[in-house]
């Protein structure tokens, strides 16, 4: 822009100045043209006859002035005089000389004394002038007049070739100047383009996909200009803009993450404590807890071990893993200890039997203080639990031992309410009913004396002496009745209870006792263990009673699909179960038990000898199947 304006301004400057140049060449000109028309006219007035007229003199001599006055003019004299060098000076000079020298001269001698330009009336003082001087003046006169006038032509034709030189030279730069215009237009034009339009249009079209989200667009203007440096700030407010753009969408992700990740757990606590709330007993829905973590939290599978309250043992109650191998190093003594002797989640890295090490995280299951087990999770892809997931998975290991703890207090108040009402119904046998045996038993001593003092026949006193048997055997049963009623569970140690019942007999008889229990773990419930102890008095009384036996054998222990199996057998003369004395009432009683626990009893002869009791039930907190579980002792 700035070169188109330095050329149009040279370009008006050089037509102002030859403009300026050309000024007075016409004037010029046209006085040349008229010092050769004079010319010709004195020429012409010496070639009339007339010459003693004074009026024709007087017209040649004021052609003469005439021309002295064109020849001396200002606009001539100022274009041929300015540079002294120049042709046209050159020219003029030689017409000036030649006029000055030659021809003036010729007409002061013809005409002197014609004329007398002092005069003041302008009268003839002379007019003898004779023909041959008139001819010899027009013959000198032509003879130069030739000569003179091609030099006045040469000086006309300079100042043409002058003017149209220069009418030529501002035709020619005019010309470049508009060809220069016009190449330094376009290329404004084509530079405007390239550096002005294109790059603007780079930017809209990155401000448009800005506008729409998309900060990867790049102007590809960027040098040291005003539109680079734009495209410059451009690109970095897109980086800028880009990185922010991503670390929004990253929050934006990590908040619906950590929202999905909040709803998860919102909607695992609330299945976690809606299960344990709506089952009778939690260890009906400790798998389907493992599953729901294994579903919410992704995490991988899982298992539930509680201990048992008096010991460091513990039993594994549920698990979603399909193979026993993680199972059977994880519940190896040492590992069972390591999860069990510590109140914080831990990691505990093992090998699962293929040469893999496996990381385990243990939960304690806890809740006042009191530990109930541990919750065990595996991982996903064995890596590592995030912390949100670990503050997931304690939260559920305390509701689990919430529900434990309920579930516990629950029962004991279901034991306590049992135990109060079996002891009321003891306290009612006791003041009504062994009273009235008593009273019996009295009457009937009575009876006896009164029959040998009147010597009554041998069948009455056989009757009386069967009546006593009965009543004692009756009262006899009836303390028992009364010493089971108030056997009392506590500390929620069913195997002590069982202790405390197998040392009881052994001291009441002679038969010794075995009891052999493969079962450290004991999560009954107040029914199951009462049917069970009393299951276990009445055989043990039918076998000192009945059977004659030196010794008895008790075992408990699980079978293949977790079920419990009770086997009592003895030595002794074994049953008859055809035999329908009064005392076999309690095989009835014991059945029915059997039926309230939803078990079976079986009773039957031994081909050794004896008798065999077995009863098979599935308690309420079922644990885990053989092929899930450990054959080590801790279980």
């Amino acid at each position: 822009m700035a070169a188109i304006t330095l050329l149009a301004f040279a370009s008006m400057a050089a037509s102002l100045f030859i403009a300026d140049t050309t000024q007075g060449l016409a004037t010029a000109i046209n006085e040349s043209g008229a010092l050769r028309m004079r010319a010709y006219r004195i020429a012409s007035y010496l070639t009339q006859d007339n010459v003693n007229d004074r009026e024709h003199w007087e017209e040649i001599h004021k052609l003469i002035q005439e021309f002295e006055q064109h020849i001396h003019n200002s606009n001539l004299t100022n274009v041929l005089q300015a540079d002294q060098h120049h042709l046209f000076h050159k020219a003029y000079q030689k017409i000036l000389n030649q006029w000055q020298q030659e021809i003036r001269p010729l007409f002061e001698i013809y005409m002197d004394g014609i004329i007398d330009t002092g005069s003041n009336d302008n009268d003839m003082i002379d007019m003898s002038i004779s023909s041959a001087a008139v001819i010899n003046l027009r013959n000198q006169y032509f003879m130069i007049v030739s000569d003179f006038v091609k030099n006045i032509d040469k000086l006309v034709s300079l100042l043409e070739q002058d003017t149209e030189t220069k009418i030529r030279h501002l035709h020619n730069f005019q010309f470049f100047s508009l060809l220069l215009t016009t190449l330094l237009t376009i290329t404004a034009l084509i530079i405007v383009y390239r550096r002005i339009h294109k790059p603007l249009k780079q930017l809209l079209t990155g401000a448009e996909q800005a506008s729409r989200g998309d900060f990867s667009f790049h102007v590809a203007c960027t040098g040291k200009d005003e539109i680079g440096r734009l495209g410059q700030a451009f690109n970095t407010m897109a980086e800028d803009l880009s990185k922010i753009y991503n670390e929004l969408e990253d929050r934006v992700k990590q908040k619906t993450t950590d929202l999905e990740k909040s709803n998860c757990s919102l909607e695992l606590l609330y299945k976690t404590v809606k299960r344990l709330n709506e089952a009778e007993s939690p260890h009906t829905v400790y798998n389907d807890i493992l599953k729901d973590i294994e579903k919410y939290s992704g995490t991988g599978r899982g298992a539930i071990c509680l201990k048992n309250d008096k010991t460091d043992n513990a039993a594994m109650i549920a698990s979603t893993w399909i193979t026993n191998r993680l199972t059977q190093h994880l519940c190896k003594k040492s590992n069972c200890q390591k999860c069990l002797n510590t109140e914080k989640n831990q990691l505990i890295k093992l090998n699962d039997g293929t040469n893999n090490q496996k990381n385990i995280y243990t939960f304690p299951i806890i809740n006042q203080s009191q530990h109930y087990g541990v919750l065990i999770i595996e991982p996903s892809n064995n890596t590592e639990i995030n912390q949100w997931q670990r503050q997931l998975l304690e939260a559920i290991a305390r509701h689990i031992g919430i529900a434990i703890n309920i579930s516990q207090q629950s029962a004991e108040k279901r034991r306590m309410a049992l135990i109060e009402e079996r002891g009321a119904i003891a306290r009612e046998l006791h003041d009504s009913l062994a009273q009235s045996l008593t009273f019996m038993k009295i009457q009937v001593s009575r009876l006896e004396s009164i029959i040998e003092k009147t010597a009554a026949d041998s069948e009455a006193s056989s009757i009386v002496s069967e009546l006593r048997i009965g009543l004692n055997s009756a009262y006899k049963e009836l303390r028992e009745l009364l010493t089971t009623f108030r056997l009392k569970i506590d500390g929620h140690d069913f195997n002590n209870a069982l202790a405390k019942t197998i040392l009881e007999f052994n001291d009441r008889s002679s038969t010794e006792i075995i009891f052999d229990n493969d079962i450290n773990y004991w999560e009954l419930t107040p029914n199951e263990e009462i049917h069970m102890l009393q299951l276990v008095r009445e055989s043990l009384s039918n076998i000192i009673k009945h059977a004659n036996a030196s010794h008895a054998h008790i075992r408990i222990k699980y079978k293949n699909n977790g079920d419990i199996q009770m086997t009592i057998r003895d030595n002794g003369i074994g049953i008859n179960l055809h035999d329908s004395k009064t005392h076999h009432y309690g095989l009835s009683i014991m059945k029915e038990r059997a039926q309230s626990l939803n078990g079976t009893l079986s009773i039957s002869k031994h081909a050794d000898g004896g008798t065999i009791i077995k009863l098979f039930f599935t308690p309420t907190n079922k644990l885990l199947p053989v092929e899930l579980r450990n054959s080590h002792s801790n279980f």
